[in-house]
């Protein structure tokens, strides 16, 4: 059986976030361990998906505000009287706590990306001059031997080695113009990339998954059009989680008015 389908940037997050809870890793540190998840609105998706899995829905949680920086026809950050405090999963429970305590304990961090370069690479895009989460928490993941893994959608492909063109690129403080926050780009290398295509093979393990094009108009802007070739069954449930994510709706997210 083949089927294509088009995914919205809100619609890719909702099914990266269904798929991930199948990934090894996650399942097991569910039942037993600790998960830091850093601020996103793919991480804000798969903290509402945990929260169901785990009967924990009735834990008050601002799912549009769980964001610091984001992209909206300029490079913003969200409000921060109104951003939603970090949250961790200890043996399968909810935690407020920031991931700079997190990450003492932590078996497994989720962090997303806004680049995924020609390399395999992810990039993350830092506006706070003490790089924010990635500043907190990526050496001392490494050092400690945690996995990170990066919840991004194939939108999000760039053309260039991040690695690469890391010494070319101005950083914060020498760029001259810019249409919101300047940004500098920071490499996630050693991050696992969980996408759309990662997602489709756990929910539909025995199919081959194609990207074969991207873009659109109106609310097709950002689209991922992917081909799937699989078992009918495997695919008809794949169908069924498709057309429940179709009825989604974007986060609204309190943005912070540039000065």
């Amino acid at each position: 059986m083949r089927c294509q389908f088009v995914f919205t940037p809100w619609e890719s997050k909702a099914l990266i976030a269904k798929a991930i809870l199948q990934h090894p890793l996650i399942e097991a540190t569910l039942e037993e361990g600790v998960i830091g998840i850093g601020r996103g609105t793919t991480n804000a998706y798969i903290i509402k998906e945990i929260l169901k899995h785990t009967e924990n829905e009735d834990f008050s949680f601002d799912i549009g505000n769980y964001v610091a920086g984001c992209v909206d026809g300029s490079l913003w950050e969200s409000h921060p009287d109104t951003r939603a405090p970090e949250i961790a999963f200890i043996d399968g429970k909810p935690n407020i706590q920031p991931m700079n305590q997190t990450i003492e304990e932590a078996d497994v961090l989720l962090k997303g990306a806004n680049a995924i370069g020609s390399e395999g690479v992810a990039g993350v895009l830092c506006a706070h001059p003490q790089m924010g989460t990635m500043g907190t928490i990526y050496a001392r993941a490494l050092a400690r031997g945690i996995t990170i893994i990066v919840p991004v959608s194939l939108e999000k492909q760039i053309t260039h080695a991040i690695t690469e063109i890391l010494p070319l690129l101005g950083g914060q403080v020498n760029i001259d113009y810019v249409h919101g926050l300047p940004v500098s780009l920071f490499p996630v290398v050693g991050g696992e990339l969980f996408t759309e295509i990662e997602a489709i093979e756990f929910l539909a393990p025995s199919s081959d998954v194609y990207h074969i094009g991207s873009g659109g108009i109106y609310k097709g802007a950002g689209a991922v059009i992917l081909e799937v070739n699989g078992v009918e069954e495997e695919l008809k449930d794949l169908i069924s989680i498709y057309e429940e994510i179709k009825k989604i709706t974007p986060l609204d997210v309190n943005l912070k008015p540039h000065s």
